[in-house]
């Protein structure tokens, strides 16, 4: 009986992991080549084949082979496998096929008028859509039975464990900690002048240093693919296929220069996990904490140090001649600079957890029902103003620079804070392991790609976050690290005192 169980259980997940390889494709060719005028057919297209990969998980005699081999004795990874996959069946098994498509299609239109109204800077168009997706995320989880309120069922679907009590404890420590000394930083650090990081400099030589980038990154480009969308992002395939995307600013060279980083580490935690896990829950359901603490890992604690430029300095100044007379230690302090600023993706490593905190505290209103989506855009202003002291003058540079949002992703924002916390964590673990600065000024990176691997990416999912904190760094997680890594890099650079 449980073989048959197995066997039956191999087929579901191969025709679903079928459904999931064409429905990521389609999207990933909708965000980045597909013509603007298709997109409306496609997306109607993309619903329905959503549609039929939802009807064949959510099958009632499927979902009953699932219940049945739950309750079959087990190994260990197979265990793991089933109970995460109830878990993620957990909010879709209980829903109508009609509401899935209807929220599919939502979807897709808030995205599409998402896209529309940061190019026209109109968050009027993409208000009543943000609306109706808010109507429909709460519509969709009024189907589960769950045990806690919506926003806690969220924040636990993208990082298994959290809540809303865990995520106030760690902002509560952002805010007592850490704003304050950002805001003196602002007030008393002496100036870095970084005006030349914004001269123009023409995408098409932004394109060729990101080939130099890349090969100095080992990424291999036969299971990486690299091209451009307009809000940078991942998707992975399986342990032999990742995909990432980057956006050039002619105006901002570094901003492609570490969201490729960033991206890369995404990509490389994907290919990196235990290719046994190819199809399952195990590869395909890291939490979203964890997989930032690699983006971040990878595009702070890695690509801002002085030994991971040193090797590659003298291309960067090769491709881009408006840096020849830019030197290390000044191109060094530059790409280290903190200053307040409106945008998520470009803001510094410094200032970056209060864009999240921000963001937490308007997701949290607005699933409490205290929230004004008409006039949320001038909430999100106003939050900025009170804790970065500017105030954005467009809806562009404000509350429609992330596509999360108009994507339904509610809950996912607090995992980027969280991950640069982890990722403080696992680099000072490193660090007693490995001369890491040692093996960056020769550009040597498999090593630390393997501390990596062995000690996080290859466990894919079936580690939780917490015992993959305690197994490398023997400690249960501790914010105290990010903070007190933040105040110890930031102080000597601006000169105050801590």
């Amino acid at each position: 009986m449980k073989e048959q169980l197995l066997k039956q259980f191999q087929d579901y997940k191969n025709k679903s992991n079928a459904y999931s390889l064409a429905i990521s494709t389609v999207y990933f060719d909708l965000q980045t080549v597909a013509p603007k005028d298709g997109k409306p057919y496609r997306n109607e297209m993309l619903s329905i084949l959503s549609g039929e990969g939802f009807a064949h998980e959510t099958d009632p005699k499927h979902l009953a082979m699932l219940e049945e081999l739950s309750k079959c004795e087990l190994d260990a990874t197979t265990r793991r496998e089933v109970d995460l996959l109830m878990r993620d069946l957990e909010k879709i098994r209980v829903l109508p096929k009609d509401v899935f498509i209807a929220n599919e299609k939502v979807i897709a239109d808030s995205q599409n008028a998402w896209q529309e109204a940061k190019q026209t800077d109109n968050y009027a168009l993409f208000q009543p859509h943000l609306k109706k997706v808010i109507e429909m995320q709460k519509k969709v989880l009024s189907y589960v039975d769950k045990n806690c309120d919506d926003y806690d069922f969220l924040l636990d679907s993208y990082q298994e464990g959290l809540n809303s009590k865990i995520y106030d404890e760690f902002f509560a420590k952002i805010k007592s900690e850490l704003l304050p000394f950002i805001q003196k930083l602002q007030k008393e650090g002496t100036p870095i002048d970084d005006r030349i990081m914004f001269t123009h400099v023409d995408q098409q030589k932004q394109e060729r240093f990101m080939d130099i980038l890349m090969k100095h990154l080992q990424a291999n480009r036969n299971k990486i693919y690299l091209t451009t969308s307009e809000h940078p992002f991942t998707d992975f395939y399986s342990t032999d296929e990742s995909r990432i995307t980057t956006h050039y600013y002619e105006e901002n060279v570094m901003s492609a220069i570490f969201s490729t980083i960033h991206e890369f580490g995404h990509a490389n935690y994907g290919l990196h996990v235990d290719p046994a896990y190819n199809g399952t829950t195990l590869k395909n359901n890291i939490g979203f904490a964890m997989h930032e603490s690699q983006s971040r890992l990878m595009e702070n604690n890695i690509a801002r140090r002085p030994a991971f430029w040193e090797p590659l300095y003298p291309s960067f100044q090769e491709c881009f001649e408006e840096f020849k007379e830019v030197s290390f230690e000044d191109f060094m302090k530059m790409i280290n600079v903190s200053y307040a600023s409106f945008i998520r993706t470009e803001a510094d490593e410094l200032t970056y957890p209060i864009h999240i905190l921000i963001r937490y505290e308007l997701e949290k209103a607005i699933f409490d029902g205290t929230a004004d989506i008409a006039h949320l855009d001038e909430a999100w202003n106003d939050k900025y103003e009170e804790y970065l002291g500017i105030r954005p003058s467009n809806a562009s540079e404000g509350i429609l620079q992330d596509m999360h949002w108009g994507a339904s992703n509610f809950g996912y924002f607090p995992t980027y804070a969280l991950g640069s916390a982890y990722a403080a964590q696992f680099m000072s673990a490193m660090e007693k392991e490995l001369a890491v600065d040692e093996l960056l000024n020769r550009g040597e990176l498999t090593p630390i790609y393997e501390w990596l691997k062995k000690n996080i990416h290859t466990h894919g999912a079936y580690k939780t976050a917490d015992e993959i904190m305690k197994n490398t760094t023997g400690e249960a997680f501790d914010v105290t690290y990010y903070i007190e890594y933040l105040k110890h890099k930031f102080a000597p650079l601006y000169n105050i005192d801590l």
